[in-house]
């Protein structure tokens, strides 16, 4: 951003003005908004001097406070909400303190055992930290039902107990928190074990939950719709170079939106035309890059990706540039599915779409286990009761009953 400093910042925000003018540059903000973001910042300066208060005291509650006493009639920059991106900044420089991770648990000893084994899960089960999170909140649900009335005791935990529990929980939540329950609940008494909380594995007392068998079949796309999605794209904009070249991942390659959002810039081997993948459980793969996908990517890097010194692959398109996520990929495909009048589904939809495609192709369920890399044909199987045809020669012959 050029001479874009034209609001002064007094005050105890003032020697991280300059700084925060070049990350709202490099974040992609509009010179219009720059200067509303720094007058903002230059407000919010004066109030904490007025108030006695310091820059390290900007907690979310403090900046509620900022604007619940602001003079009304102001267009623009009016709650909270567009502090956002100086706090961002702040935080970034070490001015103001990250925001406190949430603490699962009713008692200090409780959420020290639950921040333990979600620690646990990530070193020791190669699960993500997004994962981990969602693990002990499902154990700290479990806790919280089972003793509601009373603090946590390890050595109390028995097996009819967690029976008693997850059968109280099953008539109350939906089926797939549920579910989300009981593995976060396995994983935990399988912690508890491992660490030499508990002499004996309580594993075996969670009970089976009821699955009904499929009764549809999986979402796909057929080939044609799925090159339809492909040419629904403008590739003449920086959204279409962008969205094609995720398609074309999510087509050819079958990754999953996971997968796709954490590739760096530093994960293609344009040398040798191989691009590597972080996949679940902390898997690495490298996998060789057609000339389709390859061509798409160069020619988002070259005029559509933003100038930037973010390292991920994709990013927004509009301001604040950020890494594009495993949601905003979803959104894409979505989106993209709507511009091409075909039926709305997921990236996964489109992973097993390739499945499906490769057995119609005639290849063994071998080679559709290592092209998706799943760790066992088993779950390879699923995705071939996506083929209506293949499903059908499987079934046997009803007998004919002749009187």
């Amino acid at each position: 951003m050029t001479n874009a400093h034209v609001v002064q910042v007094d005050g105890l925000l003032a020697p991280f003005a300059r700084d925060l003018e070049v990350a709202i540059a490099a974040d992609g903000y509009s010179r219009q908004r720059a200067r509303l973001l720094l007058g903002l910042m230059a407000e919010v300066s004066h109030w904490l001097q007025a108030t006695g208060l310091q820059v390290g005291d900007l907690a979310p509650a403090v900046i509620d406070r900022f604007f619940a006493g602001r003079a009304p009639g102001r267009s623009r920059c009016r709650t909270s909400r567009s502090w956002k991106p100086v706090m961002v900044h702040l935080r970034d420089l070490g001015a103001v303190p990250p925001p406190a991770k949430p603490a699962y648990g009713r008692t200090d000893a409780e959420a020290e055992l639950l921040e333990c084994f979600r620690r646990w899960c990530v070193a020791q089960r190669g699960l993500t930290s997004t994962t981990s999170d969602a693990y002990a909140r499902y154990v700290a649900t479990f806790l919280a039902r089972w003793r509601p009335d009373a603090q946590f005791v390890i050595a109390d935990l028995d097996g009819a107990g967690i029976l008693i529990t997850i059968r109280a929980a099953a008539e109350m939540m939906p089926s797939p928190s549920l579910r989300c329950m009981v593995t976060a609940l396995r994983s935990f008494l399988r912690f508890l074990h491992a660490t030499g909380r508990t002499g004996t594995s309580l594993v075996s007392a969670v009970p089976a939950l009821k699955a009904w068998p499929r009764t549809t079949l999986p979402s796909v796309l057929p080939a044609g719709e799925a090159r339809l999605l492909v040419a629904a794209c403008d590739p003449s904009t920086v959204r279409g170079r962008r969205d094609v070249a995720v398609l074309l991942l999510l087509l050819r390659l079958g990754l999953r939106a996971g997968e796709v959002a954490r590739l760096e810039l530093d994960d293609i081997d344009w040398r040798v035309g191989e691009v590597a993948i972080r996949g679940k459980g902390g898997r690495h793969d490298r996998l060789p890059l057609p000339i389709e996908v390859g061509e798409a990517i160069v020619a988002y890097l070259r005029e559509g990706r933003p100038r930037t010194a973010r390292r991920s692959l994709f990013l927004t398109v509009t301001a604040p540039i950020t890494a594009l996520s495993s949601d905003g990929i979803a959104d894409l495909v979505k989106r993209v599915c709507a511009r091409a009048g075909v039926v709305s589904v997921g990236p996964h939809a489109l992973r097993r779409s390739l499945a499906t495609e490769t057995l119609r192709a005639g290849a063994p369920m071998a080679e559709v286990a290592q092209l998706l890399r799943h760790a066992d044909q088993a779950t390879t199987s699923i995705y071939a009761a996506a083929d209506a045809a293949a499903v059908a020669a499987l079934a046997r012959p009803w007998p004919e009953v002749r009187r």
